[in-house]
């Protein structure tokens, strides 16, 4: 698959930031997962968010991508050079043995993912008895807030956000992910809002699937204009208070 974000690399370092703690509280109490010295690989790892929380509680990660400019800032942010191995590869030919995962994670990357391919890639270098966590990070619209109006002007710009959930829930990936191989299939889902200011949340948006993820340099620059400017006229002097779905699904091989 191709490499979506290369354009904006440098912001996924500045503009993204960790999952919630209450993510991987869950994962460790109820799934016995995101423990001590358990051997994980991140899928579409990214910049590294989920793989530097998942070194974080003391797991050996490896995280993978696709896009060297990504990889490049995951390095980047590991001064502390946590147990993390980056690797460059694909989801769909996934480098590494058969059985040789603990759990793997694919986390608010599955909607840009060749899903039947990259999980059975996952079933194929998971050990037995192991865990596949696939999550979601989504932002919720609620009436005109400025998840709404962000939404809106991201429409103008990629059609293909008109089509996309609203709500953060993801049921048909179940499915797939059942087909593949997987049971003991569970999931579980929490809100929670979180705080951005003007110059996070632009930052944030250009580093979108629709916006970063498929438009131009030049067009994400007359996007981000635009935000600004829809900012400064209807949200002035304002915190953002951007309410946040996790939904994730936790299966067995």
């Amino acid at each position: 698959m191709g490499n979506l974000f290369g354009n904006v690399a440098k912001d996924f370092s500045k503009y993204r930031v960790g999952y919630p703690k209450k993510f991987y509280r869950k994962l460790q109490e109820e799934y016995g997962v995101a423990l001590v010295n358990q051997k994980v690989l991140d899928i579409a790892t990214s910049n590294g968010l989920a793989a530097t929380d998942l070194a974080n509680e003391g797991c050996s990660v490896t995280g993978l991508d696709n896009s060297p400019e990504l990889l490049d800032e995951a390095e980047k942010k590991n001064s502390t050079r946590l147990k993390i191995d980056y690797v460059l590869g694909d989801v769909t030919r996934l480098p590494f043995n058969n059985e040789t995962f603990d759990f793997i994670t694919a986390v608010h990357c599955w909607k840009v993912l060749p899903t039947e391919q990259a999980s059975s890639e996952a079933l194929r270098v998971l050990k037995d008895g192991g865990k596949f966590i696939v999550a979601q990070f989504d932002q919720l619209i609620m009436g005109d807030n400025i998840v709404s109006e962000t939404r809106k002007l991201v429409s103008k710009y990629n059609s293909k956000c008109n089509r996309q959930n609203n709500f953060g829930f993801y049921p048909q990936w179940i499915e797939e992910i059942y087909e593949v191989g997987f049971s003991n299939i569970e999931t579980f889902t929490f809100d929670i809002t979180t705080t951005f200011t003007h110059d996070e949340w632009r930052g944030r948006m250009r580093t979108s699937t629709e916006i970063g993820g498929s438009l131009s340099k030049e067009e994400v620059l007359l996007f981000d204009k635009d935000l600004d400017n829809l900012l400064k006229s209807n949200f002035s002097g304002e915190m953002l208070e951007i309410p946040h779905r996790m939904f994730s699904i936790v299966c067995e091989k």
